[in-house]
């Protein structure tokens, strides 16, 4: 049943973002009805601040940046606050010195953190020195504290993970792309509409695929390079594709003439069972240990030349033909690099 309930969720990621949110607020409402905390408002507030996004990755790094950046500026707001009453005239260089290094820090990927204690030193500075004024202050940063804890809670209770949708979108891409080298190596070629169909499905899912890239970095950040790596080989695969199959639509003859060669068919079926045991590891989350040796490189000038000697009118087509073939050989061979820590990781987890 859990499984089931889980599957369904991770399949309608929208709602389950709403509903997640919901319970995150109705459980805030619920500890501040039975726990009475002072200026309970900042709870809630953080908690929809901090669950904006969907991805629980993004959730938990935006979370723990709210409660350090919140904590820091805490402490320096209060520092200020307590300056010796002869020493106010330095008060005004303390804070401007604190947000100057502060902002000089705020970039990159701890652009949120410096950014709330910039925030936060000035709301307690500027509350005053009464023991009412500072009592507020440090209040509202306790309810954010609880509001980011709770959002960060929620979000690893109801997960929903970038890198599923991620590797949904990798799966598939992998089936429609082994299904175009297929059609390219094939007797029987598909038509032009239904080709450019699936090529606009298959950068569509690509560019999904960038998009979700960093929330999947925050999700598995010691991974962050393969997946980059493997973004930037599936569009060069994409593209080394895309022109294999314009060269049947450039000159039916010599494709006939190639499709004729035992070497070749017996190259690009290597091919097609490498890219369909890829698919298949993929899905399965298994190892790639077992995934059959890629076609030799090297033999590929060969394969050409012998045929160019043969048609030498057609040599400059085999050539590039013969090229692309070697390029995505060794393409395959950096996507299997660094997919391959990927499927090890994900197949840890399982057991």
């Amino acid at each position: 049943m859990y499984l089931r309930l889980k599957a369904l969720l991770i399949s309608h990621a929208q709602f389950s973002h709403a509903l997640r949110v919901t319970l995150a607020i109705a459980f805030t409402l619920a500890f501040y009805a039975v726990v009475h905390v002072p200026h309970s408002m900042w709870g809630p507030v953080t908690v929809v601040v901090v669950m904006m996004q969907p991805y629980a990755g993004a959730i938990v790094y935006k979370g723990f940046q709210r409660i350090g950046g919140t904590l820091l500026g805490a402490i320096l707001g209060l520092l200020t606050v307590l300056f010796p009453h002869q020493l106010d005239y330095l008060i005004p260089v303390w804070m401007l010195a604190w947000v100057f290094l502060l902002s000089l820090k705020s970039y990159g990927k701890n652009i949120y953190f410096f950014f709330l204690a910039v925030m936060t030193l000035i709301i307690v500075s500027y509350q005053g020195d009464t023991a009412l004024e500072v009592n507020v202050a440090l209040w509202r940063v306790a309810n954010i504290l609880i509001g980011s804890l709770i959002a960060i809670s929620f979000s690893l209770l109801m997960p929903i993970r970038a890198v599923t949708g991620w590797n949904t979108l990798f799966n598939q891409n992998l089936h429609a792309l082994r299904q175009l080298y297929q059609a390219h190596a094939s007797a029987h070629m598909l038509s032009i509409k239904q080709l450019n169909a699936m090529k606009r499905e298959v950068l569509e899912r690509h560019m999904k695929m960038i998009i979700l890239l960093p929330n999947v970095q925050k999700e598995k950040h010691k991974l962050a390079g393969h997946y980059r790596a493997i973004i930037t080989v599936q569009r060069t695969l994409i593209s080394i594709t895309e022109q294999l199959i314009e060269t049947h639509w450039s000159s039916d003859i010599s494709r006939q003439q190639l499709l004729a060669q035992a070497d070749l068919k017996l190259y690009q079926q290597q091919i097609i069972t490498i890219l369909n045991q890829i698919e298949q590891a993929s899905v399965n989350r298994s190892s790639l240990a077992n995934i059959d040796a890629l076609p030799d490189i090297d033999l590929l000038p060969t394969m050409a030349t012998e045929i160019s000697l043969m048609m030498r009118q057609m040599h400059w087509e085999f050539m590039a033909i013969f090229g692309l073939h070697a390029n995505l050989s060794a393409n395959l061979m950096r996507l299997l690099f660094n997919y391959e820590p990927l499927i090890r990781k994900r197949g840890s987890h399982r057991d």
